[in-house]
């Protein structure tokens, strides 16, 4: 940051050298002085009051810029520390820990204009000073002017142009011309005055507007990195930039968080139905899967009829085979016995016989 009192310098440079021309002009700016020396001591004393209040304004910024250097210092806000009174809508802005890190261009802007109304407010007052001198210049002009045309007019008809001799008639008109001669030294002395404060007030006007015009111009650099120039994505930039052109900040502001949260449910009505094809897909999947089983179900329940059949079967036909061998076995051993029985008879009546 520039320190602003380096326009000091320059200020004290330039009445150094109006010090020294007044000390150079002193008899020829006395004689002027005394034509009218209420209406020049109040001018004079309108420059002087112009002059200090000018040197203040530009005192006024060398807290100011103490302060914003050192928040740029640090990059904290010190609570502590006494506010500034021109960079109170800055100091608002940081101290607030709900605004976001970053600033739109409308926001910017608001900052900026108020810091501008507030340096703007200093040199209203300069500027009618210098104003104010020139109408006093004015002022006595006219009032002088008024002297001299009332004081002619009284010496000319002063004038006795009858019975007077014309040496008479010279004095009379010598002795009349006084009071309109002070008439014209009351004009031209206090458009000198005049004319000259605000050229001095109009200089050092000038040095305190390049001073502010310096710090305003290093305020909003240093406010330019927090502004963020596209609140929503390239897509809807077009249309809430120019629809928030019309709104406050506010509106602005809660035009933009509805765009987004808008955007936001967009987002999530995606995935939901991203997430509800895909659950009606694995619905599909159930229910196949949930027909296979029933008809692997009714495959089963098939087989093992036909597994209950082919048990009866088998139960039955071991029962007929069953049967079957025992009437085989009975069979063969009634053979068996009638082959026993065939045998034993001869044997018998062999014995007999013998």
């Amino acid at each position: 940051m520039t320190d602003p009192r380096k326009y000091l310098i320059r200020m004290s440079a330039f009445l150094l050298i109006v010090l020294i021309v007044l000390g150079l002009l002193y008899q020829p700016l006395k004689l002027a002085f005394m034509g009218n020396p209420v209406l020049n001591s109040l001018i004079i004393a309108v420059g002087l009051v112009g002059i200090i209040y000018i040197i203040l304004q530009v005192l006024r910024l060398v807290p100011e810029v103490k302060w914003l250097s050192q928040i740029q210092r640090t990059r904290t806000l010190d609570p502590r520390a006494a506010k500034p009174r021109l960079l109170a809508t800055v100091n608002v802005m940081l101290a607030d820990a709900r605004s976001d890190s970053r600033l739109s261009a409308m926001s910017l802007r608001s900052v900026l204009d108020g810091v501008a109304a507030r340096l703007d407010e200093g040199r209203e007052i300069s500027r009618y000073m210098i104003g104010l001198l020139v109408f006093l210049g004015l002022l006595g002009t006219f009032w002088g002017l008024l002297q001299t045309i009332g004081a002619v007019g009284n010496v000319v008809g002063g004038l006795d142009l009858v019975g007077s001799d014309f040496e008479t008639m010279m004095s009379q008109l010598r002795n009349g011309l006084d009071a309109p001669l002070s008439g014209m030294a009351t004009a031209f002395s206090s458009s000198l005055f005049g004319l000259g404060g605000s050229l001095i007030l109009g200089f050092l006007d000038l040095q305190l507007g390049q001073a502010i015009g310096r710090f305003f111009n290093e305020v909003e650099d240093w406010l330019s990195a927090f502004a963020k120039y596209n609140d929503t994505s390239a897509a809807s930039t077009g249309s809430t930039s120019a629809l928030a052109e019309g709104l406050s900040e506010e509106g602005a502001r809660a035009l933009i968080s509805l765009a987004k949260a808008i955007e936001s449910a967009e987002a999530d009505r995606g995935q939901m139905i991203e997430q509800i094809t895909a659950m009606n897909q694995n619905m599909h999947q159930l229910g196949e899967l949930l027909a296979d089983d029933r008809r692997l179900r009714d495959q089963l329940a098939e087989l093992s009829a036909q597994i209950g059949d082919l048990a009866s079967y088998m139960a039955h036909n071991r029962a007929e085979s069953h049967n079957d061998l025992k009437a085989e076995i009975r069979a063969l051993s009634s053979a068996v016995t009638k082959s026993l029985s065939g045998k034993a008879t001869p044997e018998l009546t062999a014995k007999k016989d013998g």
